[in-house]
């Protein structure tokens, strides 16, 4: 689904990087961020698009901050313009890549899903500096350029960060419901039709390590049930489950 040798290349290289950053800096400083002027939560203001907000409110944080030099002076990336465009050329494929997992109709439920599509279309909108490209009966997301499209992030996150802190919830339903919800479904049959050739599973769930502290130390072990790991998380919330 790359659009050219480049982005093939960088997405070699500097893929695995670029997607652990970008979760980093989404959960710590993209959730962490933010002033709110409302009394209250702000969900209770947004209501039914609040979770699609805040998902890409965080990730446009690490979308906006991949480019700081404090990055750099950390020593939190390898190759920071690298790094930085493979973060881009991620969020701008995202709309197309995460429709094999939407095989009916033409809407997108889901809020990080939502969260994606909002990012990258609005930004295509409003800048320029994303477009769609058909080629051999192929559709492709393409970057035009690289500092229009930071532009587009600092001018989503501007209003999203306003909106939050506001409860505009008639701003954030325009929002999501021009950019994040609708898409073509010919795009999404061709899409789920490419995924096929690929034997790609749509979805995986991965097994998280174990964490336990003692004297000052922590000790970390890497199980291999997903089945153990449901039922250690059930048993948080319900004394009665029972863990082998």
């Amino acid at each position: 689904f790359a659009s050219s040798k480049e982005e093939i290349a960088s997405g070699k290289k500097y893929n695995d990087e670029a997607d652990d950053l970008m979760t980093a800096m989404h959960e710590i400083i993209g959730h962490g961020s933010g002033k709110i002027k409302v009394e209250g939560d702000p969900a209770s203001y947004l209501k039914e698009y609040y979770s699609a907000m805040e998902e890409a409110r965080a990730d446009l944080m690490a979308l906006w901050n991949v480019w700081d030099p404090k990055l750099k002076e950390l020593k939190l990336v390898s190759n920071q313009e690298a790094v930085a465009k493979e973060m881009y050329y991620q969020a701008a494929r995202a709309p197309l890549t995460q429709l094999r997992r939407i095989p009916k109709g033409d809407t997108i439920e889901e809020d990080h899903q939502r969260d994606r599509q909002l990012i990258s279309h609005y930004i295509m909108d409003k800048t320029g500096a994303i477009k769609y490209e058909k080629r051999d009966g192929k559709t492709y997301i393409v970057i035009t350029d690289f500092d229009k499209m930071r532009q587009g992030v600092g001018m989503l996150l501007a209003e999203l960060m306003r909106i939050k802190a506001e409860g505009d919830y008639p701003a954030i339903k325009a929002l999501i419901d021009k950019y994040g919800v609708h898409f073509d479904p010919a795009v999404r049959d061709e899409v789920v039709a490419r995924y096929k050739k690929l034997d790609l599973p749509t979805y995986f769930a991965g097994v998280n390590p174990e964490l336990d502290s003692h004297d000052g130390k922590v000790d970390i072990k890497y199980p291999r049930s997903t089945a153990h790991q449901y039922l250690r998380y059930a048993a948080m919330f319900d004394a009665g489950v029972k863990v082998p």
